[in-house]
């Protein structure tokens, strides 16, 4: 999604951009590549999470290998975490972008007009890359934009809007959008305060609302997913948006990310009237001394009032959970279970925790040896230990995992989903709601089969199936299948 922001910055200022989502189009790094090249680009962006590194670094290999001269640029939050890390482990990139990139990248385009790399680079705030010499070069970094409005709406005309879906919202299309940028708490796990600031930056409820419309009119969304940190931090701001979007007539329903301590019973009441559908609810543990040690200070009981209050008003809750945090153990996650069947959240997800680059925990966790620094450079799947549904979903302990001594961080994970989906209050809600949404169905069968051990059957069938996860994993940017050339073995370096 950041890369639309960037992409409508650049557009605004009389750049051309094309934008091609791998993820939702299924493709290989080859048939990224090809594409890429279809176009005849000359500049090419790759935005990232950790997860994506590996394929993203397999596709600049095969973009160099094709077209040596065409410069390649990576961003995104993995590079915000990391900085020059991954400087260290390719040469199939030209430079990296450390932080927002909208204007940052404009600057970059508006100089190459004028200069050739890396000279041009020189001196760009936010820009890190080599010099002539093969040095690492990081420049000074560029603060976080404080006036939100002053940035070009996002861009989803670039894009076919019609193939964007989630499971907490009725679609298609479903599209996001960041209202504001920043947290300001201090969960250990969470790597927002380092990737989008420290403090909570709005655009105003006015801008919010025409972007909706505007959307809402060009290209028939009704669906909205808010992937703000904590979209309710300020009450205030809330209530004025709400009041505004109401006031606007679009029938609309989204979706947004809190916490449940920023939320009240009159908060929700407005929001729902404003189309609320669904909260996503980070809760993380039902333990009060887990809670402690990642920093989510949260009352136990504030945790029920919230769920209490959410499903009164009718909002639906996507209430989400850590398994294996620093000091977990059977009997703090076994009081995480029961904290979530009691809850009643409409939908659980349980994850397995992740030390990811540049969050407190991560830092914490190397000390302690219960994470290999640097993991990510060595991420891996295995098809016949874990479905492609179960690593994409963060429901396997593979690489970036704690390691808890006496702890199974993968087994519980599975407990846990199967304790609270195969609940026969659970099983009748969902069966009521999927009546009367149909657009839940398949999201529903898909995540039956998940949670049903049939997987673990070793009938011929389970062989062809494994294969056809494989293949299908394979085929988005998240696929752990990567085989680049690593950093000294690149002729066709940047």
């Amino acid at each position: 999604m950041g890369i639309l922001y960037i992409g409508a910055e650049l557009r605004k200022h009389g750049h051309a951009v094309d934008v091609i989502d791998a993820d939702i189009d299924g493709l290989t790094e080859t048939e990224m590549a090809d594409r890429i090249l279809q176009g005849e680009p000359d500049l090419v962006g790759f935005s990232l999470m950790t997860p994506q590194l590996p394929s993203t670094l397999q596709t600049c290999f095969e973009l160099k290998q094709r077209r040596p001269n065409l410069p390649l640029v990576l961003g995104g939050a993995h590079i915000a975490s990391t900085g020059d890390d991954v400087f260290s482990m390719a040469d199939c990139f030209d430079f990296a972008i450390d932080g927002e990139g909208e204007l940052t990248l404009l600057e970059v385009c508006e100089r190459m007009q004028e200069g050739s790399l890396p000279d041009c680079l020189e001196g760009v705030p936010g820009v890190l890359f080599r010099d002539a010499e093969g040095n690492v070069i990081r420049n000074c970094p560029r603060p976080f934009y404080k006036e939100l409005d002053d940035l070009a709406p996002i861009d989803y005309g670039v894009v076919d809007v019609r193939k964007y879906k989630i499971p907490t919202l009725p679609g298609p299309p479903v599209v996001g959008l960041m209202i504001t940028r920043g947290c300001p708490f201090k969960c250990t796990y969470c790597d927002a305060p380092i990737t989008t600031g420290k403090k909570i930056r709005f655009h105003s409820p006015d801008r919010a609302v025409a972007d909706i419309v505007r959307m809402h009119r060009e290209f028939g969304v009704r669906g909205f997913s808010f992937r703000d940190s904590t979209f309710t931090a300020k009450k205030k701001w809330v209530v004025e948006f709400c009041e505004k979007l109401i006031a606007s007539g679009v029938k609309i329903a989204w979706r947004c990310n809190t916490r449940v301590d920023c939320v009240t019973d009159e908060l929700l009441a407005l929001m729902k009237r404003a189309g609320c559908h669904t909260i996503n609810f980070g809760v993380e543990s039902g333990h009060p001394e887990i809670l402690k040690r990642i920093k989510k200070d949260v009352d136990l009981q504030r945790i029920y009032d919230a769920h209490k209050w959410t499903n009164k008003h009718g909002i639906r809750t996507y209430t989400t959970f850590l398994v294996g945090s620093p000091g977990e153990t059977d009997e703090t996650i076994r009081a995480t279970i029961d904290l979530a069947k009691k809850a009643r959240p409409s939908m659980a997800m349980f994850f397995v925790t992740i030390g990811y680059p540049g969050t407190e925990m991560y830092t914490e966790a190397v000390k302690e040896g219960l994470v290999e620094a640097g993991w990510w450079r060595e991420q891996a799947w295995n098809p016949d230990k874990n479905t492609a549904f179960e690593k994409r979903w963060g429901w396997s302990a593979d690489a970036g995992a704690l390691t808890i001594p006496g702890f199974d961080a993968e087994r519980w994970q599975k407990r846990a989903t199967r304790e609270f989906y195969l609940r026969p209050r659970f099983v009748w809600d969902t069966l009521v709601f999927t009546l009367r949404n149909p657009y839940f169905l398949g999201h529903a069968l898909k995540l039956s089969l998940e949670i049903l051990p049939l997987h673990k059957l070793r009938l011929p069938l389970q062989r062809l199936r494994i294969n056809a996860a494989h293949k299908r994993y394979s085929r988005c940017p998240e696929a752990a299948t990567w085989d680049y050339h690593k950093r000294g073995s690149i002729e066709a370096g940047g």
